[in-house]
């Protein structure tokens, strides 16, 4: 680019900075590129309508810039001259449907095209005729130059100009003001001031207000999808008088109600998003004149707590904006770099547009041009996934901007009714308190409680555990009911014998509701002893043997339980006072082995088991006889028949048990009991699985992934194997699905509370997400927040459970009960389980299970959910089983420690392998501070995660937890004072996060530009998230060949060229010092060997002839220094023998 054909040089304005980072980060993007579409009918003159265009160029100065960015400061490169990219298309004479193909494949192709910032025009106009009386003009720009106020600026100046055209007149518009104006304005404000407002104004905030997104973020191009939201005339004259009655603008209405949508479906009281600014109330004279961008996106927050009005919302956030205004002019990177979540602080904006191209003005210049415009459209799309546009008019019209890949169209139309719900609560009471105001319409509300609950099954729900075992005893007397190594019980020989142990508890003075203690090992006398409590009318509590002393103590305590069912081996373990029976020594054989007289009801207590307490005391869970005989009766997840054989194998002291032990003696079917040592073998587990032909069986996630990686083949004869607990392991699924096929693999979800299981799902497909699924049979779900509203499809928030599993409560903890048992708003008269879990209900009806509430840890001030990061690991080839857990150092200090196991041995590479994976998919807070591979990770009795037996992981770095180390060589050294310039702080060493000390996206475009310019090497701003150290980069830096720091066109041959700054001020220092040996550059070379001397002067002459600057001379021209090329310099070697 030549010096003399450019007209000024000034920086960007803060969005531009913006905009110009993301067209670097990804030049494929067609982000920001804004294409305006108008229809014309009438008669154009294609040059006059070119002319007037290129008219419009010489009047605004910023029409002709381009951008260079390689410099410290990006900046406007304004062109003297510079014409708009202008053709002309007629396709008057195509058929209809050619037509329409051939401009709709010129949109799309002109929008390919995009523009290089650097290089071209960046507007771009085709006027093509369509007809003989109409037209389509297609105008193509770079948002970078103009904001949508321009638009109408620039149609008022191209009408006005074609019209004095087409007279042959000149048009008398007044000389704009440059845009370079507001660019020194903006210089002038005070940045620090500015700063100082937002980091106060998101002080404390912690939260990524999202919107639900059923789809994956998209790796791939931005697909866009448009949604018109338009009020009815009535609508949008009540937010008006709504807005005018509490004296606030209409803006400030419609971000409290998206405020008020956003923190209902992000479960949170305060939210934040983007708003997009005018900036036209700058003081600059003429701004409203000037073409330019002048918006800005600013964070706009919403503090909605539960017990305010929306009145009282409406006057905060006005107040808000009109203090923010003083300073919105901060660039946004800049404010980001404030808040604790950096670059993740707004998810999507929102844009009120308060400017409008003025159709009566046109219509009356259109009198005086020979055409018409007949609509004026445009399509445009920000750097976000999703933007809400609102527009003035006799209707408020809201445009819904979004990436299909991101988001479904089932949540957008959604989103629809949210807002038109929302609006019409708050215009009707606008001293509504915001937890009463409701999203969901009312055919939402019904799909959610009842479509998708429509659960309601008979079955023998008045009937006891006992009684219909003693039916099926009836049916199938002679049958195997439960088999353990070689020995086999009968259904009559174990009735029999449970009704002798029976007979002695009632002895003793059982009675119904009585509990009853068992602590044997797995045996047929612990399938003898639980039936024999439950026909005694008590209920049992089972005790693992491996258990404790102190917590047997406890539990025995606190469900005051007198007798205890045992053997020899456990018997030193109960020294507590209490009845102990010993199931070894058989004195109840005397008794009568008929069956007894029935003492219960369907609603008296069955079992009780204890599970762990937040507070680190076990809780008993009671459980009626008709919630467990809802899992195994009539169900509608499993058909249990009586040629099925079920292992069991679960902990006979945990909930998966019941299923086991009753789906099989309720229904007739062979229960197989699992000795001790095969449950710790997966090869004697295999085995017994294909020895006994197993039909039917539940294990626990992790022990399903383990026979899936090593023991798959024992699966064959399977009919039906369940498997819960634990976030679902993609990969492992996949597999069994293959091996097994469809209708076989049910993924089973369930708390204790809400006996065995609440919820099933076929895994009949394999997805990135396995969902937990559907409610079982007379049981039904919701998905609420914290005041126990319903929430909309796709939101987060808790999963609450009701029906007949729910358990009576917790034994002797009435405050908890109280706590968990809620009173269910949905259904009166019943009650409601708040199980703690954090899910969201898909479109299709599933639930799918995203982590727990109150196992949010918090890092570096981040609220993570530790499950998401199990997500993203198990996605990796490579990664088999994954947990992940929050640690401290000893400076308490709280950093991500992540395990896994994989098929392949331990390597470091494969570590920073999986870390670069991660940082593709999470951000940098989420990445783990180490990844600890493990040959299998511990499991509890019960079969889940051991997650207080995972090793403390080698080393004594944690990220996040920075010990100051110095550079190591040269590259970081320069790497430090690089960034302690950019940054402005000092003592930065090479383990510190550039972007958690002050650094974001623009300084990082800056630190690329330094990093290129001064070590010549060209590095992405991708390599400086991924690598956000000086040990990274250097590490990069290190294993990069060096580059060129710009790409220097030829210029075209001339006389004399000007001199660089550098080479000025040498040369003025010479004239004034004189000649001396200052800057003269010596330079001496030792020589061992023969020298051809004729050789080597060949050699610097063809060096000469390569290099121009060796052959440069420097002379003055009317008073300039200036240099000039010689084609040819005398140059001798001077050979001397010494």
């Amino acid at each position: 680019m030549k010096v003399n054909k450019v007209e000024k040089i000034y920086p960007l304005s803060n969005m531009q900075k913006g905009i110009l980072f993301h067209a670097i980060e990804d030049k494929n993007s067609d982000a920001y590129f804004e294409q305006i579409i108008l229809d014309i009918k009438g008669y154009v003159d294609e040059t006059i309508f070119e002319e007037s265009f290129n008219e419009i160029m010489k009047r605004h100065e910023v029409l002709r810039a381009s951008f260079n960015y390689k410099l410290d400061e990006p900046l406007h490169v304004i062109l003297r001259d510079r014409k708009i990219k202008f053709s002309y298309n007629d396709v008057s004479n195509l058929d209809l449907n050619t037509k329409d193909l051939y401009m709709e494949k010129y949109i799309v192709d002109d929008k390919l095209k995009g523009f290089d910032l650097t290089k071209e025009t960046l507007m771009r106009i085709c006027l093509m005729k369509t007809n003989d009386n109409s037209y389509k003009v297609i105008w193509s720009f770079h948002h970078i130059l103009l904001d949508g106020w321009c638009i109408g600026i620039i149609l008022d100046e191209l009408f006005t100009i074609y019209s004095h055209k087409m007279k042959g007149e000149e048009h008398q518009l007044e000389d704009p003001r440059p845009y370079s104006d507001y660019i020194n304005w903006l210089n002038n404000q005070d940045n620090e001031e500015g700063l100082k407002y937002w980091s106060e104004y998101l002080e404390g905030y912690e939260l990524n207000a999202t919107l639900p997104k059923f789809n994956n973020s998209s790796t791939g191009k931005y697909q866009r999808r448009e949604k018109v939201i338009e009020f009815s005339k009535e609508l949008t004259d009540k937010v008006t008088q709504l807005a005018n009655k509490n004296n606030v603008t209409l803006n400030t209405v419609m971000q409290s109600i998206w405020g008020l949508i956003l923190a209902k479906y992000n479960n949170s009281d305060d939210v934040v998003f983007g708003t997009v600014v005018s900036g036209r109330d700058a003081a600059v004279e003429g701004i409203e004149n000037i073409l330019g961008l002048f918006i800005n996106t600013i964070p706009t927050r919403i503090n909605l707590q539960s017990e305010k009005s929306f009145k009282e919302v409406l006057k905060t956030t006005q107040h808000d904006a009109i203090e923010g205004n003083n300073y919105n002019y901060i660039n946004l990177a800049e404010v980001q770099a404030l808040s604790n979540l950096k670059s993740n602080l707004i998810d999507h904006i929102l844009v009120f547009e308060n400017y409008a191209i003025d159709k009566k003005g046109l219509e009356e210049k259109e009198s005086g041009l020979g055409f018409e415009v007949i609509s004026v459209t445009d399509e445009e799309r920000s750097n976000y996934s999703l933007s809400l546009t609102v527009g003035l008019g006799e209707k408020l019209k809201l445009t819904l901007v979004y990436d299909e890949n991101v988001y479904e169209e089932r949540l957008i139309n959604n989103l629809e009714c949210h807002i038109q719900n929302v609006t019409k609560q708050v215009i009707e009471n606008d001293d509504m308190k915001l937890s009463d105001i409701d999203l969901i319409s009312e055919e939402e509300r019904n799909i959610l409680l009842y479509k998708f609950n429509e659960t309601t099954a008979e079955y023998p729900k008045d009937k006891l555990i006992y009684q219909l075992f003693e039916e099926q005893v009836e049916k199938t007397p002679d049958r195997v009911a439960v088999s353990f190594k070689s020995n086999n019980l009968t259904y009559r020989e174990l009735n029999e014998k449970s009704n002798q142990i029976a007979r002695l508890l009632r002895e003793k003075g059982v009675q119904s509701n009585t509990i009853v203690g068992i602590m044997v090992d797995r045996s047929l006398e612990m399938i003898i002893g639980i039936m024999g409590i439950l026909k005694s009318g008590a209920a049992y509590l089972p005790i693992d043997p491996e258990t404790p002393k102190e917590r047997i103590g406890f539990m025995l305590q606190d469900s005051n339980v007198k007798f205890v069912l045992t053997q020899d081996r456990c018997i030193s373990q109960l020294n507590l006072n209490v009845d102990l029976i010993n199931l070894d020594q058989e004195n109840f054989l005397r008794l009568s082995t008929d069956n007894l007289n029935l003492i219960n009801h369907s609603s008296d207590t069955a079992y009780i088991i204890y599970t762990s307490g937040s507070t680190g005391t076990p809780k008993g869970v009671v459980i009626p006889h008709y919630s467990a005989i809802r899992v195994v009766k009539n169900t509608n997840y499993i058909e249990i028949n009586e040629n099925d054989t079920i292992l069991q194998l679960s902990n006979y002291a945990f909930d998966g048990s019941i299923f086991d032990i009753y789906g099989a003696l309720l229904n007739g079917a062979k229960l197989i009991m699992v000795e001790k040592d095969a449950v710790l073998s997966l090869v004697k587990l295999a085995n017994l699985i294909k020895e006994e032909q197993i039909s039917i069986m539940f294990i626990t996630t992790a022990l399903f992934n383990a026979l899936v990686d090593l023991e798959i083949d024992c699966l064959d004869k399977i009919r039906k194997i369940l498997f819960g607990g634990e976030r679902v392991s993609v990969p492992h699924v996949k597999k069994a699905l293959e091996k097994l096929g469809k209708d076989k693999i049910i993924h089973v979800y369930g708390p204790t509370e809400s006996t065995v299981y609440a919820t099933y799902y076929f895994v009949n497909e394999v997805t990135e997400v396995i969902p937990i699924g559907k409610p079982l049979a007379n049981t039904s779900i919701f998905v609420v927040d914290k005041n126990s509203n319903l929430l909309p499809l796709g939101v987060p928030g808790e999963l609450c459970i009701s029906g007949d599993g729910l358990s009576k409560g917790y034994l002797n903890n009435e405050r908890l009960t109280v706590q968990k048992f809620v009173p269910n708003p949905f259904i009166p008269g019943e009650r409601m389980y708040r199980t703690g879990d954090l899910v969201r209900m898909l479109p299709d009806g599933n639930i799918e299970f995203l982590g727990r509430i109150d196992h949010q840890v918090k890092i570096r001030g981040f609220r993570i959910e530790l499950g998401e990061i199990e997500s993203q690991l198990l996605k990796h080839k490579q990664v088999k089983e994954a947990v992940v857990i929050a640690r401290e150092d000893n400076n308490n200090h709280q950093y991500l420690c992540a395990y896994f196991t994989s098929e392949t041995p331990k390597d470091e590479t494969r570590v920073q392998e999986i870390r670069k994976f991660l940082a593709k998919e999470l951000p940098e807070y989420m990445i783990p501070a180490f990844l600890v591979q493990l040959d299998k990770l511990p499991l509890t009795t019960n079969g889940k995660v051991d997650r207080k037996a995972l090793p403390s992981p080698d080393g004594s770095l944690v990220a996040g937890v920075v010990e100051y180390e110095a550079p190591r060589n040269a590259v970081e050294e320069k790497l430090v004072c690089i960034w302690q310039d950019i940054l402005d702080i000092e003592n930065i060493g090479i383990h510190h996060n550039f972007f958690e000390i002050g650094g974001h996206s623009l300084k990082a475009t800056t630190m690329v530009s330094r990093i290129h310019k001064e070590l010549m090497v060209e590095i992405s701003l991708r390599q400086i998230f991924q690598t956000p150290t000086i040990k990274g980069i250097g590490e990069f830096i290190d294993s990069t060949k060096e580059s060129g720091y710009t790409s220097i066109k030829k210029v075209e041959e001339q006389d004399y060229y000007p001199l660089s700054s550098a080479q000025r001020r040498l040369y003025i220092l010479n004239k004034i010092e004189g000649s001396g040996v200052s800057y003269n550059m010596p330079f001496a070379m030792k020589i061992k060997g023969d020298l051809d001397v004729h050789q080597l002067e060949k050699a610097f002459h063809k060096l000469i002839e390569r290099h121009e600057a060796l052959r440069t001379s420097f002379v003055m021209v009317d008073g300039e220094p200036v240099q000039k090329i010689e084609k040819e310099i005398d140059f001798q070697v001077t050979y001397r023998e010494m």
